[in-house]
């Protein structure tokens, strides 16, 4: 249900020409989305499929604050949180792990207070949601978001050398510290496929640079199609996908890593190709893949039962230009020198513990 449907039931419904009120169409048709949600949670169990990414879609409108709405509000509010229970308990039983991705337009880091605001309140309600689930506070049931700021329409203007990329780092802890709790124990962020955010600097600094001033270490959800895109090149050599992989996945220290995996289109290699023309690499390391590939269980099925012979998918003929990342190395703090993990890590990225 959109905005526009949403009003012109409103409007029909105050003249009498509607039994229904726009608030029951809506109350229909979330309990419709969660009862789809416990029935694809089954599906996933019968396939193997142990990780499913919650429909950011889930409650449409509800957050749209010029329609002034609350679930708590609604007539069948009981029946949506049982419903919600459903779905936590059918993951539980069958060990299938959960996670959200809001929507792009989720700014945290903006100029525009209003932005800002809007996104605090996105990001507050998929964590209630989350919680009525069942849910744990932690990364295990992530909430990931990209930091955006620098392709969002509004803030063109943001500079992205060094000192601007410490000031968006330093708006979008701001930002952060400003959510509930359920937020800031499952907020995880995501290297971008265009823009200055690419594996390097987010890295660097929504991670090692926000850990050192603000004492917290985002950790970094890592999707393999952006980084094909956006490349990370330090010290004019080229980061591997493989170490952009390990770097990232030390982020999550106890939790399993929630990357993304995806391949491009031939003709458009940014957007998501039905199937993907390589299997999942084996890092031999635990890391839980999201599968954004259009064709989502038929692509994962797939990939379930690769064979070295399977070619039939075209891999992206166009390659992306090469992007050097700002001069930073000298100017970070490095973070605690007592954890072998992170000067690991930290070396990947050339940094001198």
């Amino acid at each position: 249900m959109t905005r526009k449907s949403f009003l012109h039931w409103r409007e029909k419904h105050s003249d009498g020409k509607n039994d229904f009120s726009p608030e029951v169409l809506l109350e229909g048709r979330i309990l419709h989305n969660l009862e789809l949600t416990s029935k694809i949670l089954k599906h996933c169990a019968i396939n193997d499929i142990f990780h499913y990414r919650l429909s950011s879609k889930l409650f449409p409108l509800i957050t749209d604050t010029t329609l002034n709405l609350s679930i708590e509000n609604f007539s069948n509010f009981n029946s949506i949180k049982v419903e919600l229970k459903t779905i936590g308990e059918i993951a539980k039983k069958h060990g299938i792990l959960l996670s959200i991705h809001p929507d792009q337009f989720n700014v945290l880091a903006s100029k525009r207070s209003d932005v800002v605001q809007k996104t605090i309140m996105e990001l507050n309600f998929h964590a209630k949601i989350m919680d009525m689930i069942g849910l744990p506070q932690s990364y295990a049931a992530p909430i990931n978001i990209h930091p955006s700021v620098t392709i969002h329409k509004s803030t063109q203007e943001e500079k992205t050398d060094d000192e601007g990329l410490r000031e968006i780092v330093d708006r979008f802890y701001e930002g952060f510290k400003q959510c509930d709790e359920g937020v800031r124990e499952r907020l995880v962020v995501e290297n971008e496929d265009k823009g200055c955010w690419n594996c390097a600097n987010l890295f660097m600094y929504f991670h090692n640079y926000c850990g050192t001033k603000h004492s917290h270490f985002f950790p970094l959800t890592y999707d393999n199609l952006h980084d094909y895109c956006n490349p990370s090149s330090l010290q004019e050599e080229n980061v591997t996908q493989e170490q952009n992989v390990r770097a990232f996945a030390g982020t999550w220290k106890k939790d399993v890593p929630v990357f993304h995996y995806s391949w491009g289109r031939e003709d458009k290699f940014r957007s998501h190709a039905d199937f993907a023309a390589e299997n999942i690499p084996d890092y031999d390391m635990e890391i839980t893949w999201e599968c954004e590939l259009k064709q989502k269980d038929y692509a994962i099925e797939r990939l379930q039962n690769w064979k070295d012979e399977i070619k039939s998918v075209p891999k992206p003929k166009l390659k992306p230009k090469k992007q050097e990342s700002p001069e930073v190395l000298k100017n970070l703090e490095p973070i605690d020198k007592q954890d072998a993990v992170y000067t690991a890590y930290n070396h990947v990225y050339g940094i001198n513990m």
